[in-house]
């Protein structure tokens, strides 16, 4: 069961002499060559090990245990579900350790965790280029034209050759820069999947659901003056507001055959960012009874803020057109507990690590007024968020 690190009834032999930092439990076991989740929103977790897995989502899984997931970002692939060997939780209560039996020691044996050694490295590849990638935006829009489309999202892919550092330490700078941000983390069989990111996919708590799209990006200005005016073109300019819309209506569609009553503004708020700020609506609703987390991440899972609208044509278009697969990138990823409560996020600005590769991904959203050059420049801030870091 679930046990307080505080509490007076617990053996001090089967703990830790000193309260851990999920981060820094997550970072150790990473060292130590453990399946390793990392996750930071509304609580902090941190899973080491996994005593249970399965593909599916909506599978049983053993009882009083919170499950960690992710979905690959193809409807069509498998899940990862795991529930770790041992599970820390943080938040405003304190912190809270789960331990499966014939675990108990797996926390003792991890090494104290080290000073932080970020990876560094070099560009060595672009796929596709930003040239190419600027003409297959051209295409979308020929598609968009035809009437089969009236949204794709589009991603680009940036491969920076690794040579120093800890890929899980990538996440301990990318949280002090983007301290209102998601951070996730993913480490097993060698690959590592981390970022941080700005988009709530869906959070439920008892029969409380929120979700909060973002879609339609500017960058941010030089001073406050600037900022403010950006902010302004960006609430009022009918492309932006046209992508956000595509969102906003297929996200309500879908939460509203899960709650009884639902709420969210005709106005999107700016959400801002220290590199970018996006267009974002809050929709909060009441879920229906015996509705939990996972039903909710596999009906909203792809929107259109990562896939387009429709949704069928967007996904075809990307299957046929992007150069790569994007596999964890664009999925989601989050927790859900013995409740069917929980938290899931979009797992944007993201970087697989695979081998000396550190592969980092951004994407944009293409409608009918889109302008090559300014889709470029917007996955160019949106990539920059993790290779100003890798690349010092």
């Amino acid at each position: 069961g679930w046990w307080p690190m505080r509490s007076s009834g617990i053996s001090t032999r089967r703990l830790p002499a000193v309260e851990p930092e999920p981060f820094d439990v997550a970072r150790a076991g990473a060292a130590a060559g453990h399946p390793v989740i990392y996750f930071r929103g509304r609580e902090e977790l941190a899973g080491i090990g996994i005593a249970w897995r399965s593909a599916d989502l909506a599978s049983s899984r053993p009882e009083s245990a919170r499950c960690v997931f992710v979905l690959p970002f193809r409807p069509s692939s498998a899940a990862g579900v795991v529930v770790p060997r041992v599970t820390l939780v943080k938040n405003d209560e304190g912190l809270r350790v789960h331990v499966v039996p014939g675990a108990e020691g797996l926390l003792e044996s991890l090494p104290a965790p080290a000073p932080l050694e970020v990876p560094r490295g070099r560009v060595v590849a672009e796929v596709p280029t930003a040239d190419e990638w600027a003409g297959l935006v051209e295409h979308a829009k020929e598609e968009i034209g035809f009437g089969e489309l009236s949204k794709v999202v589009l991603a680009r892919r940036v491969d920076v050759a690794v040579i120093q550092g800890r890929a899980f330490d990538l996440l301990g700078p990318m949280g002090e820069r983007f301290p209102n941000t998601f951070l996730y983390g993913w480490a097993e069989e060698g690959d590592v999947f981390l970022g941080a990111s700005p988009e709530l996919l869906v959070d439920k708590r008892g029969t409380s659901v929120r979700s909060f799209p973002l879609a339609g990006s500017a960058p941010r200005g030089t001073g406050h003056d600037e900022d403010e005016r950006i902010a302004m073109e960006l609430l009022t300019a009918s492309k932006e507001a046209e992508e956000h819309r595509f969102v906003v209506d297929e996200v309500v569609r879908i939460m509203d055959a899960l709650t009884t009553e639902m709420t969210f503004s005709d106005m999107p708020s700016v959400v801002r960012l220290p590199n970018i700020q996006h267009l974002g609506t809050e929709i909060v609703a009441t879920a229906r009874p015996g509705v939990n987390l996972i039903d909710f991440v596999q009906g909203l899972h792809p929107t259109p803020a990562v896939a387009g609208t429709p949704t069928d044509a967007a996904l075809r278009f990307i299957e046929e057109n992007e150069p790569f697969d994007r596999g964890w990138y664009s999925g989601a990823l989050g927790w859900m507990d013995e409740d069917g409560d929980g938290e899931a996020i979009v797992a944007l600005r993201g970087t697989l690590f695979r081998g000396s590769i550190a592969q980092v991904y951004a994407g944009a959203g293409i409608v009918r007024d889109s302008i090559p050059a300014a889709e470029v420049a917007e996955t160019d801030a949106k990539l920059a968020a993790i290779l100003d870091v890798l690349t010092g």
